[in-house]
């Protein structure tokens, strides 16, 4: 059975112990800046280099989240930053924005890459892609079915690591713009606000489906039940989410999984106790867990049902309730603690809980006092279990994982004690006082083998021992101890040297070759679009959105050689390996046509082009934000990219090279593999006659859903076009584009006027990304 490593989530100090305690093989963690969970403890640069140490030392490996997009103006911040993370060691850094793939790989040969789910690596192509820049691991898109990561480790020769437990986005991760565009809180910069978690009404052209749903709220993943299968998979890294959950949390979690990755590696029978799935419930669940998306698409099933918090295991029911004094009688069907803590779920409003004092059976009535209204029949959770809460806390209060160690002693009359330790290939030797022949009460091999091997206030633990000894020898017991503090002194040395190149001590800043901005661009969608955007000799280019029909691009295409525009071919935002199959050679058909290039959405689709005589172009949700990232698609010979709508108008001045700036346009602020429709009779697969599909929030914000049915993708569109006025355009610089989606021809019209013929343009209905994190 293959091995796997149990990657365990890190954001404070008691947290990391507690996984090494509890059998973590690797941690990742993140520093005060540069980390996609900022609402974290995470790590000072000195907190970071002793839990390095700490963690070395215990044959675990340290992985440093660097994984959010780079702002210009702190590439030499990050550069320090690295340069660092080097210095002390840390076994790999996890990153999203492939601008510090670019720097690394020039400047720190010696940090090991691994590619973040943020980057949303979803095919073989992605995976082949990031080989190539360096990556040695790729954590992949959560969306992955099993089938779909088995063909990438079989084709692609790097390590794959997938997430086995915790929480899920609803959309890829690297590609939700929504918490951004709504309050400036963006996920690419680790300050996510679980635009997700809330309630939402549904509405089909206007009639509501669904009312105040958690429509976007996925249970927790827990794999427990098909670990066997994954190891079968050749997974190479198992992790589990949390690095702002508790220490019990990581150690329950880590614990249950480190049982069951040993039971199935040593090929036990596997059998997963209820009692062991009542701990991962007991410690954290959104009303049950899911598979995720390991054997099924996104559905319904993976819904949370309630509430989107943590809801516990449900110990009993309302069955009486008193409104006048708030006295509630409930029934209980398991047995309660002092210190445990329940809660009430009342649909569609705010829950209620209270403390539990004494010991109460399962079988009897509790009372409890509630400030609000409950209904009879309302379930009861246990949300605090305070006895698993302790006994998760005496798993690590007092550290006792240590390295395992070979030691080889060579005792010789008349010679000094030769002292030998080997640990993880590497071996150190100490010499000690010379052995001299005993007069009296000669040091026996048993006193001499107990004393070197009290390995107490040491990170190790001496597992084989090889001793030659004389008979009558004498040393004393100090030098006996001497000896051995050196010799652990030295090893622990040896295990944490370090390979550091020499560097440029400042940030040598990359230089980008200023290009000549085209001018406008248009993206459209439909027909009618098209045949305003052409009448415009602005436009330069078209990009047109391919939706997998030839027939109607070559059309599009045929209309704008007529009218002297450059034409690109937009593809999806997500294709998976089944897609590329599906259409590859409808895709390379374009080669042989008057095709100017094409816009890719993704980094597979870059690579599965790359070698076509066409130009290509980055599109925006790739997620540019500094020139090193720039610098990076220069050299791979992109024509143009498209730069984050996530810029200011500061930050977008500090760029350089080719580049692009969507000025106009309703963009995707989810990409998701779930679909509010899928299941329902409102489903649009298949249909000629299609919806109006919108989600509605708290303040009766609409959010139109775009679909795509082929690929069975779907999409939350920003609930206003981005709008950018004219003091808020670059000058210079810039091709930029104007994004046409659902516009009628009228309001494609209106639009293109006021960009390019007024010269006071009026204030457009619309929002723009102001002052994100």
């Amino acid at each position: 059975m293959n091995k796997a490593e149990l990657l365990a989530p890190v954001g404070k100090m008691e947290n990391a112990i507690a996984a090494i305690e509890n059998g973590a093989d690797a941690l990742f963690v993140g520093g005060k800046g540069f980390n996609a969970r900022q609402a974290a403890d995470n790590f000072t640069e000195d907190e970071l280099e002793e839990i390095v140490k700490y963690a070395t030392l215990r044959g675990v490996r340290v992985y440093v989240t660097v994984n959010i997009l780079i702002k210009p103006q702190e590439t030499e911040s990050l550069y320090q930053y690295l340069k660092y993370l080097e210095e002390i060691g840390v076994h790999a850094i996890i990153i999203q924005d492939l601008g510090i793939a670019h720097i690394a790989r020039k400047y720190f040969p010696n940090l090991r890459l691994h590619a973040s789910t943020q980057i949303s690596a979803h095919s073989i192509e992605d995976v082949m892609f990031l080989k190539e820049l360096g990556f040695k691991r790729v954590v992949l898109a959560r969306e992955m079915q099993l089938k779909e990561i088995e063909e990438i480790i079989k084709t692609c020769d790097i390590e794959i690591e997938t997430f086995i437990h915790g929480a899920l986005c609803y959309s890829y991760s690297g590609q939700c713009l929504m918490s951004s565009l709504i309050g400036g809180r963006s996920g690419n910069r680790g300050r996510c606000a679980q635009t997700c978690r809330m309630r939402y009404n549904l509405k089909e052209d206007g009639k509501l489906l669904a009312k105040e749903s958690y429509l976007l709220s996925l249970k927790d993943i827990c794999s427990i039940e098909f670990i066997p299968e994954l190891l079968s998979a050749g997974i190479h890294s198992f992790k589990v989410e949390g690095r702002m959950k508790s220490p019990e949390y990581v150690a329950s979690v880590i614990r249950t999984y480190r049982k069951y990755i040993d039971m199935a590696e040593n090929n036990e029978p596997y059998n997963v106790l209820e009692e062991d799935l009542n701990v991962l419930k007991g410690i954290f669940n959104r009303g049950g867990f899911s598979k995720g998306y390991y054997y099924e698409k996104g559905s319904k099933k993976m819904l949370t049902p309630v509430s989107p918090r943590h809801i516990g295991i449900k110990v009993g029911e309302v069955t009486r309730f008193i409104a006048k004094t708030g006295v509630a009688t409930i029934k209980l069907t398991h047995d309660l603690k002092p210190g445990d803590g329940l809660e009430i779920i009342r649909l569609g409003k705010e829950s209620v809980g209270t403390g539990i004092t004494k010991a109460c059976q399962a079988g009897t009535h509790i009372t409890c006092t509630f400030d609000k209204y409950v209904e009879v029949g309302s379930e009861v959770y246990l949300t605090k279990n305070h006895q698993l809460l302790k006994e998760m806390r005496q798993t690590y209060l007092k550290p006792v994982r240590k390295l395992p160690i070979q030691m080889k002693v060579v005792g010789k009359l008349h010679e000094p004690i030769e002292l030998t330790l080997t640990c993880q290939g590497k071996t150190v030797t100490v010499y000690g006082e010379v052995l001299e022949e005993a007069t009296s009460n000669p040091v026996t091999l048993e006193q001499a083998r107990k004393q070197l091997t009290k390995l107490g206030s040491t990170s190790f633990v001496a597992r084989e021992v090889e001793m030659s000894w004389p008979e009558y020898a004498y040393i004393g017991v100090s030098k006996l101890n001497e000896i051995r503090r050196a010799a652990a002194l030295n090893l622990e040395e040896a295990l944490l040297e370090k390979v550091v190149d020499k560097i440029p001590v400042a940030y040598p800043k990359v230089e980008l070759e200023e290009n000549h901005a085209l001018g406008w661009t248009a993206h459209v969608t439909t027909r009618e679009q098209l045949e305003v955007v052409l009448s415009y000799p602005e436009i330069k280019a078209i990009y047109w959105e391919w939706c997998y029909n030839n027939e109607a691009a070559e059309e599009a295409l045929d209309k704008s050689i007529m009218h002297g525009k450059a034409f690109y071919l937009a593809l999806p935002h997500i294709m998976k390996e089944s897609m590329y199959k599906a259409y590859q050679e409808d895709l390379l058909k374009w080669e042989q046509t008057a095709l100017t290039g094409f816009l890719v959405r993704n980094i597979g689709e870059y690579a599965f082009l790359k070698s076509c005589h066409k130009k290509i172009m980055i599109d925006y949700n790739m997620n540019i934000t500094n020139n090193e990232t720039l610098a990076l698609w220069q050299e791979k010979g992109v024509e143009r990219a498209t730069v984050s709508v996530e810029l200011s108008s500061s930050e977008l001045g500090l760029l350089a090279g080719n580049k692009e700036k969507i000025v106009y346009g309703h963009l995707p602020v989810m990409t998701s593999s779930q679909c509010v429709l899928r299941g329902t009779p409102s489903c649009q697969k298949g249909k000629k006659e299609k919806h109006y599909f919108e989600l509605e929030d708290r303040k009766e914000i609409s959010w139109r859903i775009q679909t795509d049915c082929k690929a069975c993708m779907m999409q939350i569109m920003s609930y206003e076009p981005l709008a950018h006025r004219k003091n808020e355009i670059p000058a210079s610089g810039y091709t930029l584009r104007l994004q046409f989606t659902n516009e009628t021809a009228s309001q494609t019209e209106e639009v293109l006027q006021n960009y390019l013929r007024h010269t006071e343009r009026k204030a457009l209905k619309g929002t723009t990304f102001k002052g994100v994190l």
